[in-house]
């Protein structure tokens, strides 16, 4: 028991006690009547949560497989697409892009704020022809969340490219509505805001991307849009899938309904509230301004003098909580904490406390329990 961890990353997430349960269901056969039913039943949740899109497929991947297979089918190999890069992830899908032959311009945002529906526009305009449009919507790398919605209806204003949205890290922490927002495919997920292990890729559509999808030939196999859609039309997966997992994706996703959509979303914005305004009390600064920042996770620069992924190791070493170190432009200088899916404020609470000890006893001077006082005396007010 003394090494009881509390996880406080931007992924994997803490998993439910029932999607655990879950996920202890015998095994089944991933074609048979039971998995069918298990498979539809994601779908359709999966549909509800992102406001009707026009299909939903799943894949046995992480978050980057999905990634890869949006570059597949919603591109073609020489065409023209613009990266709107605001984080580690978005470098990465240029990358993709660029591994996939695809003429990727990237439009690179400042790490700590969101991208601007006017430098989009602008990008469109100084560059005709773009075909597919990617973003990402939450950057767990640079802490900052995206106004899909705005940008999405700008990108319209100037172009008719498909709008790419990598949802992975906001699906079941942050609104996305397919319905009234010309978003044409969102990417997500399992291990991060739906609660469950890593391993199952999210693919939401509009019928436009879909209909491009199928038109196109996506060079891929296992990736493959019109392979997925072929035996999900029989109601199973194209590949053996993996089948504990899905059971307990299928919970996570019944407990977010459960709690309520419009919950959910306060509650995360509400954890983005409690640790940015305790930790300010301190003196401690952040990579995201407050516009731009994220309701998944927080990037916080360290005390001068003090070496960010020390306080990560120390955190983990004497208090048992772990944070996460920060990738790309800003590894080693700063650090992250995420408060996303299964986490409620007393695990924040103590990793509020947590943080003020470990600067502590790496000699930072300031009034110790200020912080987490901040911290009691906010949360007062919710609900959480």
């Amino acid at each position: 028991m003394i090494n009881k961890e509390v996880l406080m990353i931007p992924g994997p997430t803490p998993l439910p006690p029932r999607v655990v349960s879950a996920m202890t269901h015998p095994m089944v056969n991933h074609r048979g009547p039971v998995f069918r039913k298990v498979f539809a039943e994601i779908r359709e949740l999966t549909k509800t949560l992102l406001n009707e899109p026009g299909e939903v497929f799943l894949v046995g991947s992480s978050g980057t497989g999905a990634m890869e297979l949006a570059i597949q089918n919603f591109s073609k190999r020489g065409s023209k697409v613009l990266v709107v890069d605001t984080g580690f992830f978005g470098e990465r899908f240029y990358k993709i892009a660029k591994a996939y032959e695809r003429e990727a311009i990237r439009l690179e945002i400042p790490w700590g704020r969101s991208a601007k529906k006017e430098e989009i526009f602008e990008s469109l305009k100084n560059n005709p022809n773009v075909e597919t449009v990617f973003l990402t919507h939450n950057e767990t790398s640079s802490t900052v969340i995206n106004d899909i919605v705005a940008i999405s209806k700008a990108i319209r204003g100037v172009s008719n490219a498909l709008v790419v949205v990598d949802g992975v890290s906001s699906m079941g922490i942050a609104r996305i509505d397919m319905k009234n927002s010309p978003i044409d495919v969102v990417l997500g997920a399992s291990q991060k805001g739906l609660m469950s292990p890593p391993g199952i890729g999210l693919v939401a559509l509009s019928q436009r991307a879909l209909e491009y999808a199928l038109s196109n030939d996506s060079g891929s196999f296992y990736f493959d849009i019109k392979e997925l859609k072929r035996n999900g039309d029989m109601g199973d997966p194209f590949t053996t899938f993996p089948v504990s997992t899905a059971f307990g994706l299928r919970e996570g996703l019944k407990m977010l309904f459960e709690e309520g959509l419009e919950n959910v979303y306060r509650r995360h914005e509400t954890y983005r509230k409690l640790v940015r305004e305790s930790l300010s009390t301190i003196g401690l600064k952040f990579v995201a301004d407050d516009v731009s920042a994220s309701p998944c996770v927080t990037g916080v620069y360290p005390p001068e003098g003090v070496n960010a992924d020390e306080i990560v190791d120390l955190m983990r070493k004497r208090y048992n909580v772990e944070i996460a170190r920060t990738q790309g432009k800003l590894k080693g200088k700063t650090f992250r904490i995420g408060h996303m899916g299964f986490v409620n404020s007393n695990d924040l609470l103590v990793t509020v406390a947590a943080i003020e000890s470990t600067l502590k006893d790496l000699g930072f001077e300031f009034p110790f329990g200020s912080a987490t006082c901040k911290f009691i005396e906010i949360r007062r007010n919710f609900e959480v």
